[in-house]
């Protein structure tokens, strides 16, 4: 069943999304703001650091600082979405004698079209980070490499000693 708590059910389907990216995730991490939002969750905090690390040229920097202000404005659009599609489906389940059945299956269709809006910001994001990447030479695609690996690492980590989804092991997986 789709719950809503605040904003975690956006979030979680975008985290899924840029998850999703395969071997373009690293690039669908944001910037630092301070440890607060996706940018201090997991190995999105590591970002800024192999940023520094890349030693970027100047026409690097630039496609770097395009990236990232557009995943940026992709999260701000979708959460935005998100608290907004959330408000209109809180005043519906609010009504008195409101159809269960009826709010389910709307809701059921907002989440399809977030899914649909999702899927094409991503590509968008992950394409601009390709740019990035195709811009980068041999040395600085190790690096990315190298970092990627040690967030899965860490992240594999977490999980099997039960991580923040609570006690789930590595033999277990989330498919929901």
């Amino acid at each position: 069943m789709f719950e809503f708590h605040g904003n975690k059910p956006i979030a979680m389907l975008l985290a899924a999304g840029l998850l999703g990216a395969g071997a373009g995730a690293w690039a669908q991490m944001p910037g630092p703001r301070g440890g607060e939002g996706p940018d201090g969750m997991g190995p999105m905090r590591n970002m800024e650091r192999l940023h520094k690390q890349l030693n970027l040229t100047p026409q690097q920097e630039e496609l770097w600082k395009k990236a990232r202000d557009a995943q940026r404005e992709v999260f701000q659009k979708m959460m935005a979405n998100g608290r907004e599609q959330h408000e209109k489906l809180r005043a519906e389940i609010d009504k008195p004698g409101a159809d269960l059945k009826q709010f389910m299956q709307h809701v059921d269709q907002v989440r399809e079209q977030m899914r649909a809006q999702m899927e094409a910001t991503r590509k968008q994001v992950r394409d601009a980070w390709f740019a990035v990447y195709d811009s980068l030479d041999a040395n600085q695609k190790e690096q990315v490499r190298l970092a990627i690996k040690d967030g899965m690492d860490r992240m594999g980590q977490r999980g099997r000693r039960g991580g923040p989804r609570g006690g789930m092991g590595s033999e277990q997986h989330d498919h929901g």
